[in-house]
């Protein structure tokens, strides 16, 4: 994108609901976030739809409560809840768990399970780093400043 002389990098983002601006790093993690969020819808309806849930995987019931939680925590890190950074920490060190199978599913010919463990948890730790390098911090700060009526 070209940019006219002088003129300053996108740095932040100002959704139409929201009158305060947000970080484009906190946009992108919501972008990565949310890219994990569908790797981990389709590996649950593939794994319940054409495996039966034999594969690997929590199950339909866990699986779904995890993605309405992981859902709510995009919704909290969209509205600069502090904590919802917390949940971020927290479904990538879960989304680390089953990294410790990768060999296996590759000996065994499982490239698309492999894959999608794998994506999941990059995408889950670049949203992490963005929300936790550059002005992302400071943003959630003043959120959490603003909320508490500071």
């Amino acid at each position: 994108m070209l940019r006219a002389v002088g003129e300053r990098p996108v740095t932040s983002v100002i959704l139409p609901d929201s009158p305060r601006r947000r970080p484009i790093r906190v946009a992108y993690a919501l972008i990565a976030l949310a890219g994990a969020w569908m790797v981990s819808a389709g590996a649950l309806f593939v794994n319940q739809a054409l495996f039966h849930g034999s594969g690997i995987g929590p199950g339909p019931s866990l699986g779904v409560i995890s993605l309405v939680l992981q859902l709510t925590m995009m919704v909290l890190l969209a509205r600069g809840v502090p904590g919802a950074r917390l949940l971020a920490v927290l479904f990538l060190i879960l989304a680390a768990l089953p990294l410790q199978m990768l060999p296996r599913l590759m000996a065994d010919h499982s490239m698309a399970s492999a894959a999608y463990i794998a994506l999941g948890f990059a995408l889950r730790a670049i949203a992490v780093w963005l929300l936790f390098t550059g002005d992302s911090p400071a943003w959630f700060a003043r959120a959490a400043r603003r909320a508490s009526g500071v």
